[in-house]
């Protein structure tokens, strides 16, 4: 417990000392399974069955997570801590980890997950766990941590086909988001959405073997249709706030509202009251 504790701290302090101050802090991703399996040598098909989906190993998952946000706000104590699940096609393992979360009086204000249909299914799936963690869960806010839809090949390991829905083309791709901030907004405790890895972009190689759901296309590096779509997302948000009062004032921000250096990294910013893609 006091390594992952003194890896945090370590880590979050070398930040500051950049001038990189997070305002959100996921410490561990997807960990429905659990975090830092062991020991070591466990065979893989037995790690999983060994942590936190057994009843004696939630106290030790517990106390991880609890050291490592000790360090967060410490460091950080204005960043808001997310716990990152990908269970939303199985609400009761999703209700049962976040109920597992309050026993154990893990500190943390955000519920993070992870969407995406062609593993778990249509909007419906979504709206169901949606629905649940309302029911369960008000007081905490909800963000889709990671989310994507290819715009013209299938992704590498493709469990379920939404093309009826949504072809795998720009329109296609950009009609999933729409559906989904549709979706979203029907919900007040959401208030992020993040496509993950949605800057990458295997321009040398055309068809990734991989992940081919980023928002460039990768025959010819151009952002997709779904880019501009992503941003009106915010429009829902802070950054309404921010188009009003920081017009002409030069800074940047995320589309949280939070001020931010000027980007190192993709993404969509604000800065004199405009949305900016930035591409690096």
């Amino acid at each position: 417990y006091q390594k992952i504790y003194d890896y945090t701290k370590d880590v979050l302090t070398q930040l500051k000392a950049q001038g990189i101050v997070p305002a959100f802090i996921q410490p561990g991703n997807e960990i429905s399974y659990g975090m830092l399996w062991g020991p070591e040598g466990t065979p893989a098909s037995q790690q999983k069955k060994a942590l936190a989906g057994s009843d004696k190993n939630w106290d030790r998952f517990g106390h991880l997570l609890c050291q490592a946000i000790k360090a967060c706000r410490e460091v950080c104590p204005d960043a808001k801590i997310v716990i990152h699940t990908e269970r939303v096609a199985k609400p009761n393992i999703q209700k049962n980890f976040y109920e597992q979360m309050k026993k154990l009086n893990v500190d943390y204000g955000i519920i993070g997950l992870s969407y995406y249909p062609y593993f778990h299914g249509n909007l419906s799936v979504l709206d169901t766990a949606l629905k649940s963690l309302e029911t369960y869960f008000p007081e905490k806010e909800i963000m889709i941590v990671e989310t994507g839809y290819s715009y013209k090949w299938e992704v590498k390991g493709t469990e379920i086909d939404n093309t009826k829905e949504w072809p795998y083309t720009e329109a296609g791709q950009q009609k999933f988001l729409k559906d989904l901030i549709t979706e979203l907004e029907k919900y007040p405790n959401i208030d992020g959405l993040y496509w993950w890895w949605l800057e990458y972009n295997a321009y040398d190689n055309k068809l990734s073997d991989w992940y081919n759901a980023p928002l460039f296309d990768s025959t010819t590096g151009k952002a997709t249709l779904a880019l501009k779509t992503l941003a009106s997302f915010a429009d829902n948000t802070a950054v309404g706030a921010i188009q009003n009062d920081t017009q002409g004032d030069g800074r940047w921000y995320n589309l949280q509202g939070m001020p931010v250096s000027e980007p190192q990294a993709g993404g969509i910013y604000i800065r004199n009251g405009r949305k900016i893609a930035v591409t690096k």
